[in-house]
């Protein structure tokens, strides 16, 4: 087992180790920042931040799945190489000088906008990172060791750099600036071992090879899109309706929900890229236990230690957010499954069109709840937690259904 599977094995490793390093180094620089600026000011970074990443999200535009799978299939051929990975960055390039066109527009034409316009710019330059820093190019060549490393010195960068610029209130909108800084430090130095060491190099693809490209991104697109909304309109809502420490309250609890969820997300993406090519179905029951068991244990283990989790991270600031991580507990353990169900089951056996409307359908269901409770006037955190959690169920039900369907599982 371990001599067949030894690279994903390896592969999931370097990515988890990874995604802790992403998730913990920020969280020791946390309680920090919730005394010095406090949590309002906090809260208002984060607002910035989840509109940021809505425009990420179209320049990304699905490239970051659907090139897996292109850079893992021609592995082996330079050439073929060179086009994939120049297709990829010209239409990042040209989709990212659009959305910032948009961005721009919004400062000036809506007020609550332009008032934080230097905080959104500077959340907006992580976006430059999303163009050059090509995770999706060395999943689908399962190298993850050197992605691991530098993406530890721009996270070791960001934590450093807090403590030593953030020092006053007043010095919130460099929390996001940083942030930016330390990505597209990442996006340079992985660059640089591409085209130094892989010997990747920038050429002018033919009209087709964009064309195609672009054109196989777009379902996932629509997927991504929907996921996006998923994680990140609960923090718009609340930036819109609630005051800024509830906005940092969800932040927080969310935040520990996504570094639970590390694990089994890491071994997903180990196994996408081979399981694209060997298609081995005889693997995914054994899988499917081995994810069931690290599930249960996660969940039981942050709903238990849940008030220590965020007394500990924000300083004492937001007691709020311990009942909120207990109810975003189940929204856990149903991610955990609808993301093995996801890429490691549909996805890799060639079966997007469920993966893809299996998010839109989540994401219809929670704009529902979300007008629903704009036209009964009901604004609260909690609400918006059980919305999520009604989104995912609607995820993982379709998806464990057409797995099922098609004899996958």
């Amino acid at each position: 087992m371990f001599g067949k599977y030894g690279l994903v094995l390896k592969n999931a490793s370097y990515l988890t180790l990874f995604e802790v390093m992403r998730m913990v180094m920020p969280f020791i620089a946390l309680p920090y920042l919730f005394r010095v600026v406090g949590e309002e000011r906090y809260g208002t970074v984060v607002f910035a931040q989840a509109i940021a990443a809505l425009f990420t999200l179209f320049i990304n535009f699905g490239l970051d799945i659907s090139a897996v799978r292109e850079v893992s299939i021609h592995r082996n051929n330079p050439q073929r190489l060179n086009r994939i990975f120049s297709s990829v960055i010209l239409i990042k390039s040209t989709l990212a000088i659009i959305v910032s066109l948009v961005l721009a527009l919004m400062i000036r034409l809506i007020p609550a906008l332009g008032a934080i316009s230097t905080l959104l710019t500077f959340a907006f330059l992580s976006c430059l990172s999303d163009i050059w820093l090509p995770v999706w190019y060395y999943q689908g060549r399962e190298n993850m060791k050197v992605l691991t490393i530098v993406r530890f010195t721009s996270i070791a960068f960001y934590t450093c750099a807090i403590f030593l610029f953030i020092r006053r209130a007043e010095d919130y909108p460099l929390i996001a600036l940083l942030q930016s800084l330390g990505l597209i430090l990442s996006a340079a130095i992985s660059c640089g071992y591409i085209f130094l060491h892989d010997r990747i190099r920038l050429c002018l693809p033919p009209m087709s090879q964009l064309r195609r490209t672009f054109l196989d991104s777009i379902p996932f697109f629509a997927s991504r899109a929907s996921l996006a909304v998923n994680t990140y309109m609960a923090k718009i809502m609340s930036g819109i309706y609630l005051t800024g420490a509830e906005v940092a309250a969800f932040d927080v609890a969310q935040k520990v929900i996504n570094g639970a969820l590390v694990p089994i997300q890491m071994l997903n993406q180990a196994l996408y890229p081979n399981l694209s090519r060997s298609r081995d179905q005889a693997m995914l029951p054994s899988l499917l236990r081995v994810v069931g068991l690290l599930i249960a244990g996660i969940t039981v283990v942050f709903f238990t230690l849940a008030d220590p989790i965020v007394r500990i991270l924000s300083h004492g600031e937001l007691t709020e957010a311990a009942s909120l991580l207990r109810l975003l507990c189940l929204f856990l353990f149903c991610s955990g499954f609808s993301v093995f169900f996801g890429t490691s089951v549909l996805v890799a056996f060639g079966r997007q069109r469920p993966f893809n409307v299996s998010v839109i359908c989540s994401t219809a269901a929670l704009l529902l709840c979300y007008l629903v409770m704009i036209y009964f006037h009901l604004s609260s955190i909690y609400l918006y937690a059980l919305a999520l959690i009604v989104a995912e169920i609607v995820v993982l039900s379709y998806r464990a259904f057409f797995a099922r369907r098609y004899g996958l599982i």
